[in-house]
């Protein structure tokens, strides 16, 4: 059997960089407190790069999850995820090239 690409992971409690190079983010599974925040996904390594994306997350404790479709959201220069507050408890995207940081 033949796959097209292979599909990785990588969580992050943190702002923090999250996948290095050219990647393609597929999904987001995110768990978050019972205040309304939001986090943003940035291309590139640091906090300073542009926003592809911003989610912002209900006032309610629990987990999402979030299927991009087609080829997900492009990201020439890497993920930085970019966390508002501690409210988002976690970030986990699941993506294709690029490597996890």
């Amino acid at each position: 059997m033949s796959f097209a690409s292979d599909i990785s992971a990588v969580t992050k409690t943190t702002s923090d960089d999250a996948i290095s190079g050219r990647t393609r983010v597929q999904g987001v599974y995110y768990t978050c407190s019972n205040t309304a925040s939001s986090f943003s996904l940035k291309n590139g390594s640091t906090s300073g790069g542009t926003a592809l994306i911003t989610i912002n997350t209900p006032a309610a404790a629990g987990a999402v999850d979030l299927i991009f479709p087609d080829d997900g959201i492009l990201f020439s220069s890497g993920v930085f995820i970019d966390l508002a507050d501690a409210e988002v408890k976690s970030v986990t995207l699941l993506f294709v090239g690029g490597a996890a940081v």
